[in-house]
């Protein structure tokens, strides 16, 4: 992962990361790879997907296989409680955004909620 905080001419940046849980990694891959790719090139985000240790390495294999790691960071655990804009199923964190899925139905929408909140900071 990048360091927390680098200087640049007019200040401090600040890094954010987009955290999606797990489970909303493997509904319909390709859209996940979008989002993770808005999230990575235009928004500079470091993007984490948040698993259970046990699950790690089955996640890390299946999204290789097909082709979804591109924009992907690192994995990471629920315990670490990492901050950032989190795609999750549930409203357990600030900055979450909720979704059942990433799908072609809501990809779009999701891409334009990350960018607001990637403004909050």
């Amino acid at each position: 992962m990048k360091k927390l905080l680098t200087w640049s001419i007019f200040g401090v940046k600040h890094y954010m990361n987009l955290v999606v849980v797990s489970n909303l990694t493997c509904n319909e891959g390709l859209f996940f790879r979008y989002v993770t790719m808005i999230s990575k090139e235009e928004l500079e985000l470091d993007v984490l997907v948040e698993a259970k240790q046990e699950e790690i390495d089955a996640y890390y294999k299946t999204l290789r296989s097909k082709g979804w790691m591109d924009f992907v960071d690192d994995f990471v655990e629920p315990e670490w409680k990492i901050e950032g804009i989190r795609l999750d199923t549930e409203l357990n964190y600030p900055m979450t955004i909720k979704t059942s899925s990433i799908s072609c139905e809501n990809a779009l929408n999701l891409t334009g909620q990350i960018k607001s909140l990637s403004k909050v900071f």
